[in-house]
C-alpha cells in the first residue's frame, strides 16, 4: 500500500495483519493517544510542547501505518524535540538553542537507529535527574511518572528482543499507552508549577 519497508527498525505487530491500508494497526492507533494527551494543554503554558506532542502522534501513527522512513524520521525527531522541551522548562540550565545542535545531528544520523536511542536515553535520564525537584504535591506524579516511563520501558524492550514470546501483547502499543501518560503528567506538573512560580511571584510583588 505504501511502498516498500525502509525504516532502520522493525517493531513485533504483524504487517497488514487488521488492515490492507495499515501496516501495523494496534501500535497506529494506540499513537493517538499523543495527541489526546497534547490537545487539553494548548492553550496553556506548555502550548509550545503540546504541539509537539501533537507533532508526536502524527508521526508516530504515520511511522506504524506505512512503515517508511520520512514517519520514523518525524516520529524520532519530535520524540527528541519534545523530550528536550521538556527538559528546558524543568531546568533553566539547558539552553533552547542546542535543540538545533540536537536536529541536526539527529539529521546526520536519521537511518542509524542506535544513535537515535543513545540521544533520547541521554535525554531521558536528565529528565529523570531533574524530577528529583519535584517535591510537595508532586511527588506523587514524579513517583508515576517515573513508574509508567519503566513500564512502558520494559514494554519497548521485551517487544524487541522477545517477539515470538510476546506477538499477542502488542507491547509496543503498550509504550505508547505509558509515555503517552507519562507526557500527560509531564505536562501538567510543568504546567502547574509555572503557574505556581508565576502566582508567588505577583504575591511577593504585591506585598512590597
Amino acid at each position: 500500500m505504501w511502498g516498500l519497508k525502509d525504516t532502520s527498525v522493525t517493531f513485533c505487530e504483524d504487517s497488514y495483519k487488521e488492515s490492507k491500508y495499515i501496516a501495523e494497526f494496534y501500535n497506529t492507533i494506540s499513537g493517538a493517544c499523543y495527541i489526546l494527551v497534547s490537545l487539553p494543554f494548548l492553550f496553556s503554558k506548555v502550548n509550545n510542547l503540546a504541539i509537539m506532542g501533537i507533532f508526536l502522534g502524527i508521526g508516530t501513527m504515520l511511522l506504524h501505518m506505512t512503515q517508511r522512513m520520512y514517519g520514523q524520521i518525524i516520529d524520532e525527531l519530535s520524540m527528541l524535540i519534545l523530550s528536550y522541551g521538556i527538559l528546558t522548562k524543568i531546568n533553566n540550565y539547558y539552553n533552547p538553542k542546542y535543540c538545533i545542535l540536537l536536529i541536526i545531528t539527529y539529521l546526520c544520523f536519521y537511518d542509524k537507529f542506535m544513535i537515535f536511542i543513545l540521544m533520547f536515553i541521554t535525554i531521558m535520564l536528565c529528565i529523570v535527574k531533574e524530577t528529583k525537584f519535584f517535591r510537595g504535591r508532586y511527588l506523587f506524579l514524579k513517583k508515576t511518572f517515573l513508574f509508567v516511563m519503566s513500564l512502558g520501558s520494559v514494554c519497548w524492550i521485551l517487544d524487541q528482543i522477545g517477539c515470538k514470546y510476546v506477538k499477542s501483547c502488542y507491547l509496543h502499543a503498550w509504550w505508547h499507552v505509558c509515555t503517552s501518560t507519562s507526557v500527560l503528567i509531564g505536562f501538567y506538573c510543568i504546567n502547574n508549577s509555572i503557574q505556581d512560580s508565576r502566582s508567588k511571584i505577583s504575591h511577593s510583588g504585591k506585598s512590597q
